[in-house]
């Protein structure tokens, strides 16, 4: 059985989730590092998983999202997305013969068992990614091995994934490992597919107002 290593990259909560600027900043924090929380978990529970890395230059997650089995990266500020998930992925201590997978922090209703049912038919393929609810972008980019991890994730990456030679994930009822969350709107299906206790506690709270994470 492939083991994984998995890459999960967040960014500054100073500037989370710029897409919900309507939003108190205290609202959009406590979102981010709520789903993000629900992806561990789902992470940490996945079997198939050997070791979870978030990539982050921001101390606050640290306290926010540490339990057994989470290791920190630092990325630096003049990283990309791309960059930073390349620097997660050289620090992976997993065996040689094991896959990385990135896989986006903004998956409230993503489960053990569908994370599970993607990485399962990552190893039969060199690359491949799991494409966004919109159909425009990714949620997922996996690669059996090292050399091969050459992640595509930014603006319409579903298309530069597929030009780069990555197999395309698809399956009947997968939902949450592409159900991503930049808008209410998002939020609203990810609540009607069924989300993780940390986001469905934030967005309880949505209307109320927020306290900071």
């Amino acid at each position: 059985m492939t083991r994984w290593c998995v890459l999960v990259p967040l960014k500054s909560l100073t500037h989370a989730k710029s897409r919900l600027g309507h939003l108190p900043i205290s609202c959009r924090q406590a979102l981010v590092v709520a789903m993000a929380r629900d992806v561990r978990d789902a992470v940490l529970s996945c079997p198939a998983v050997e070791e979870l890395v978030v990539v982050t230059s921001e101390p606050r997650l640290h306290d926010l999202l540490s339990a057994h089995g989470v290791r920190f990266v630092a990325d630096s500020p003049s990283d990309s997305l791309n960059q930073a998930l390349r620097r997660g992925a050289a620090s992976c201590r997993s065996r040689p013969d094991s896959g990385l997978a990135a896989l986006t922090a903004d998956l409230p209703a993503l489960t053990a068992n569908e994370l599970e049912h993607a990485l399962y038919l990552a190893v039969h393929t060199p690359t491949s990614f799991v494409p966004d609810a919109g159909g425009k972008g990714t949620t997922m980019f996996a690669a059996r091995s090292s050399e091969e991890f050459l992640p595509q994730f930014g603006h319409r990456s579903r298309a530069r994934h597929i030009a780069a030679g990555a197999k395309e994930l698809l399956w009947p009822g997968m939902m949450g490992i592409r159900q991503d969350v930049d808008t209410v709107e998002d939020l609203e299906r990810a609540w009607a597919l069924g989300i993780g206790q940390h986001s469905r506690a934030v967005a309880a709270d949505l209307t109320a107002g927020c306290s900071a994470p």
